[in-house]
């Protein structure tokens, strides 16, 4: 709130009342507000504004637009304790707080509640955030001598510094972060042991063009951090890192392209020591100077932490880059590990919300929107003809249900298993994927197919998957691959021959049904402890797009929930979820069936244009006035169980 004293000319007051009108008649709330807009915007008339903030606390929590804070009073607020006490909680846009040059000696808390707002002062070199308080003051503890504790989210601080002043004391905390979506970019922190305290084991850090100094574990916590293009100083004999990342975290300090320096007379540094265990640090392309140790890491006198800790380099460069001289139970990483950390996959995995088990942590509520019964309600309006087919027994095929080819923890994903009965030989087995865009259906969808395709002699299982509200991309590309391989590992009990193995999907199935029948490589794969290899002879694909962004797709909300975001914030895991942008297909025969809509079949034609330049055998069979999951009806359901026979008995002829 502001307190305006106005000396206004006759022009002037015209304008007010003018502008009075649209605002509701209010005359001296428009004076009130216009106050303080044209005091910023309209210096000719400003020189008739007197401007004075009132108290702090009557502005606490009030302000929604951009503050100056500047100690010579030039701004709204002199000091940035103020200015924080003042910014509204859960912005409904971002704002800046602008830092006029000055030496701000403040002990600041950005709470959580805070979000949305950069912090951006003129230069590192001339706007100073500083306090001096240490562990042994007063009986602190490390947590409680922070210069500037960061707990909001989506919080930007650019051209700063951020120093704690206490001296050579023991620990003595410059930051403390522990928010998430936290950027840091052109900033110092200064300090001594504990400068840097980057934590929180769902919070995620970028520090950009910055500068840090320290002594003893100067960089430390439990976040995942990246680290780019930054100048890390060592002014002690002693330790950089010492990370606490938790067990079911994927990434925890990562630096790239940094440059590792040291004060005059320090000879002996490690790049890290473990404060807790399963710690993580890597560095990428880092020059190291001759104050790294050869060793590189430190147990921290604890054996087991040799264990569970990943401590990695690679690129290193400089007189401290010793390669053949690390500990034995570090890593060098390879150019194709270094695919594992761009920056979108640092920031995406399971940092997120997911669990160790790559589960949400919070749980989940099973979607049911996508049904059998809701769908034929739906689709009968405009094809009144259609009758939806139900699940039957059938004499000639043999049921197996239940089988649980996956645990993740308590979480049990199974399948069920159809085969002909009496078969002579091992027959070809298809697992068959349900649609439902990804976050809804259930296997028992493909049930009635899957019987149909059992007597005509093939071996089917219908898979269940971790959808959307479960367990984000790519935990059921994994899963389906670990159903294959339980299929091939179980191949004798039920008389199917695991070389002749088919991957079929309908819709959002179809689109998963591609992209496992087409990889290979280990970020496809999944973590497994079976022996037999995810792949497949031939893949059938019905309405399932092929290109997530790509002129006939449609793809929008379903596709960013699964994918984690739109494809302007994950570019590049929409491309990778593509089958059609695959870097290095493993192109296997394919069958594609397609309704009457384009958007479903979307990279479709490019992708057989790809087949057919390698001379892989393919087919394409489209359904005309067909409603898009034509497999669940009459009279396209026995088309298609038909036209899926007929293509495999050519592919395995």
């Amino acid at each position: 709130m502001l307190n305006l004293h106005l000396t206004c000319r006759n022009d002037d007051i015209k304008i007010l009342r003018k502008i009075d009108e649209t605002m509701g008649n209010n005359y001296l709330k428009s004076v009130w507000i216009l106050g303080l807009f044209l005091t910023l915007c309209l210096p000719s008339f400003s020189q008739n504004v007197d401007i004075q903030p009132l108290d702090s606390e009557v502005m606490k929590g009030k302000i929604e637009h951009d503050i100056v804070v500047a100690q010579d009073g030039s701004g709204h607020f002199k000091t940035i304790g103020e200015a924080l006490d003042a910014i509204r909680v859960y912005l409904p846009k971002p704002h800046t707080v602008y830092i006029k040059p000055g030496i701000y000696k403040e002990k600041l808390t950005i709470h959580g509640p805070v979000t949305h707002v950069t912090f951006e002062g003129e230069s590192p070199e001339t706007t100073i955030i500083t306090y001096d308080d240490y562990a042994l003051k007063d009986n602190m503890g490390t947590f409680e001598t922070y210069t500037l504790k960061v707990l909001g989210s989506s919080l930007t601080f650019k051209n700063l510094t951020i120093e704690n002043s206490a001296g050579n004391v023991g620990q003595a905390v410059a930051l403390h972060a522990e928010g998430d979506r936290l950027v840091f970019e052109n900033c110092r922190f200064l300090g001594n042991q504990d400068t840097m305290f980057a934590s929180g084991e769902n919070s995620r850090q970028l520090y950009k063009n910055c500068y840090i100094e320290g002594t003893t574990d100067f960089i430390f916590g439990s976040a995942t951090a990246l680290f780019e293009n930054c100048e890390i100083l060592s002014k002690a004999d002693s330790y950089i890192t010492a990370a606490s990342t938790p067990e079911w975290v994927d990434y925890g300090y990562v630096f790239k392209d940094c440059k590792l320096t040291a004060a005059a007379g320090v000879t002996k540094v490690y790049l890290g020591r473990p404060w807790r265990d399963f710690a993580q640090t890597v560095f990428i392309t880092t020059e190291m100077g001759s104050h790294i140790v050869a060793d590189g890491w430190n147990n921290w006198s604890r054996k087991n932490a040799e264990q569970t800790v990943f401590y990695a380099e690679l690129g290193s460069s400089g007189p401290g880059a010793n390669p053949a001289g690390r500990v034995d139970w570090s890593y060098q990483l390879s150019e194709e590990d270094s695919k594992k950390y761009s920056n979108d996959l640092i920031f995406s995995g399971k940092t997120k919300d997911a669990d160790y088990y790559g589960n949400r942590w919070f749980g989940y509520v099973k979607d049911s929107s996508f049904n059998l019964e809701d769908a034929w309600k739906k689709d009968v309006k405009n094809f009144p003809q259609i009758k939806a087919v139900e699940i039957q027994s059938s004499e000639s095929v043999t049921q197996s249900k239940g089988h649980v080819y996956k645990k993740l923890g308590s979480r049990e994903l199974k399948l069920d298993v159809f085969s002909p009965k009496n078969a002579e030989s091992l027959r070809p087995a298809i697992v068959m994927i349900h649609g439902g865009g990804w976050k809804s259906g259930d296997k028992e969808l493909q049930i009635p197919m899957a019987i149909a395709l059992a007597e005509r002699g093939f071996v089917t299982a219908v898979v269940e998957y971790r959808l959307s509200p479960e367990a984000q991309y790519p935990a059921a590309i994994n899963d389906v691959k670990e159903a294959i391989r339980w299929m091939k590992v179980h191949a004798d009990e039920f008389g199917l021959d695991s070389s002749r193995m088919v991957i079929s999907g309908s819709s959002a199935g179809g689109q998963i049904a591609a992209l496992v029948g087409m990889t290979n490589t280990p970020e496809y794969e999944g973590a497994t402890e079976l022996t037999s290899s995810s792949e497949v002879q031939a893949i059938i694909d019905m309405d399932g797009v092929l290109a997530f962004h790509h002129p006939e797709s449609a793809e929008g909300q379903v596709a960013s929930e699964w994918l984690g975001g739109t494809y302007g914030q994950k570019l590049e895991v929409w491309d990778a979820a593509s089958p059609l942008y695959l870097k290095s297909p493993d192109l296997k025969p394919m069958l594609f069936i397609n309704s009457q809509y384009p958007r479903f079949h979307a990279g479709r034609d490019e992708l057989i244009g790809k087949l057919d330049e390698r001379e892989v055998y393919s087919e394409m069979h489209t359904f005309p006035d067909a409603p898009h999951p034509f497999w669940l009806y009459e009279p396209w359901y026995n088309l298609t169980v038909n036209t899926m026979a007929a293509f495999l008995e050519k592919v395995f002829d």
